[in-house]
């Protein structure tokens, strides 16, 4: 395996980044006589598959107009793919009978695909049919596509979308001061990585408190400004304005609890506005992120504010799949005071020694500000 076409395929393979979930993210691309004669990417769900693409791209470029493969194009070309190729029939047919099809000699794989339906089963399809299969066993690499697909891998384990939680807060750790003043902690270049992060999520969550201090409209930005990220308001009583203008159109949905009453049931219900209970008076995050994660959300964004962060934080100490990935944006000001708000609230640990310590941990400039990521799991 030329592990510099590999690395090629994964750089291919972002483009599809905000734009194929419930699918992984996939690069393809046909080597050939030691040159790569056509590559391509998985581009939208429901649509092909990578592997189809880069074949399409070899015929089209070989100006072969029949719908029938042109076996003589793949005879002794290699076939570099990031993930395990299908081999079932969804909403596309299985990509292990196209490639059949195709004769490839040889077909060079990133990672395994971990859903049940697939699991190794591709590879041995190929395998059974005499084609020569290798794995990637570059640690490093390998590292590279597993975290490409987090939210993937996660949701065919588990259920449940893959949870960053984002946060712009000063150098004390306050992302409010005590009247609550939060407009702006963090450099603009700060908060348009966020709004970048955010679009390439299928959800952003945020509570009541937030929709109703900043009215933010919550939607994705630049390329993905058109695809339908999904708004989650957690609010217990369903007591937001139906006038915010997170409620602007359809795509929206409100995480609420037994507590809201029949009157403002009715109201939303008027209104088009769907909700949902997960909770007596408290709201179950498990149980809205298994919600969600049935209705095709692979990844959300939680953006605010303090209360979230807090029943999120200890929901994941009680139970470590709720919350994944950390971004802190952490501005070089001092807010000072006791009752200015802190960026996680709730009842957080009492002893250090049940401390979580992240992984992969990056510290980088963001405008004037440092960006700190990592996560907490690795699927």
């Amino acid at each position: 395996m030329d592990l510099n076409l590999m690395q090629r395929a994964y750089e291919i393979a972002k483009n599809g980044i905000g734009f194929t979930s419930p699918n992984p993210c996939v690069g393809a691309l046909i080597e050939k006589g030691g040159i790569v004669v056509a590559e391509s990417w998985h581009k939208v769900a429901g649509g092909p598959h990578a592997e189809v693409n880069a074949i399409n791209e070899l015929m089209k470029k070989s100006f072969v107009r029949s719908m029938e493969i042109d076996k003589t194009l793949f005879q002794n070309a290699t076939l570099y793919v990031t993930l395990e190729p299908c081999c079932f029939h969804g909403k596309t047919p299985a990509c292990t009978d196209l490639l059949l099809k195709a004769g490839f000699k040889k077909i060079c794989i990133g990672t395994k695909d971990p859903n049940k339906k697939v699991n190794g089963k591709g590879i041995g399809i190929l395998k059974k049919h005499g084609i020569e299969v290798e794995i990637l066993e570059d640690k490093n690499l390998i590292e590279k596509l597993t975290e490409l697909n987090q939210p993937f891998f996660k949701f065919v384990k588990c259920g449940m979308p893959y949870v960053i939680l984002k946060a712009g807060i000063s150098l004390d750790g306050k992302i409010a001061t005590a009247k609550g003043e939060s407009k702006w902690i963090t450099s603009e270049i700060s908060r348009n990585d966020a709004k970048n992060i955010r679009s390439k999520c299928d959800a952003v969550i945020v509570g009541g408190g937030t929709v109703k201090k900043d009215n933010p409209e919550l939607g994705a930005t630049e390329k993905y400004k058109n695809k339908k990220l999904l708004r989650v308001i957690i609010d217990q009583n369903l007591s937001v304005s139906l006038d915010a203008k997170v409620f602007r159109d359809e795509n929206v949905f409100v995480a609420c609890t037994d507590l809201a009453s029949k009157k403002r049931k009715e109201e939303f219900k008027k209104n088009g506005i769907k909700f949902k209970s997960f909770g007596k008076k408290e709201i179950s995050i498990k149980k809205l992120l298994l919600y969600l994660g049935a209705h095709g959300i692979l990844s959300v964004f939680v953006e605010g504010g303090s209360i979230v962060f807090g029943k999120l934080y200890d929901s994941f100490l009680k139970e470590k799949n709720v919350l994944d990935k950390i971004i802190f944006y952490i501005a070089p000001k001092i807010i000072g005071g006791k009752n200015a708000l802190p960026v996680i609230g709730g009842d957080g640990i009492d002893k250090l020694k049940n401390i979580h310590t992240l992984k992969n941990f990056i510290s980088e400039k963001s405008g004037d500000d440092i960006k700190i990521s990592g996560v907490f799991n690795v699927y």
